[in-house]
């Protein structure tokens, strides 16, 4: 059964435009590789960290929401963490839309 995902992606600020599309397009062809579907991308761009990562004081944010297997998040993020040009990366399941309004109802 497939599920949708959410994937944010702080790369760091020194890297240049190209290298962090292409950077993206490989995350992509992992998800795609292990079965999964992009859903969308969108380009957060720069921005400032609330803390210093790796001395890092800036980063390009991406988020790519996907469809998948339940096996797919792990994968990914083994490969993840081999990848160099990245400072942090977050993989999270969507809920449905009735979760979402139940936990709004339950925040007042």
């Amino acid at each position: 059964m497939n599920h949708e995902y959410e994937l944010m992606v702080l790369a760091r600020s020194d890297l240049n435009e190209e290298t962090r599309y292409q950077l993206i397009d490989q995350i992509k062809k992992v998800i795609e590789a292990g079965k999964g579907e992009i859903v969308s991308a969108s380009d957060w761009g720069k921005r400032e960290l609330a803390y210093e990562i790796k001395k890092n004081t800036h980063g390009f944010y991406t988020l790519i929401t996907f469809c998948a297997n339940s096996r797919l998040p792990s994968i990914l993020n083994s490969k993840l963490k081999l990848m160099e040009e990245l400072l942090r990366f977050l993989v999270v399941r969507r809920e449905g839309k009735n979760s979402t309004r139940k936990h709004a109802a339950l925040l007042g």
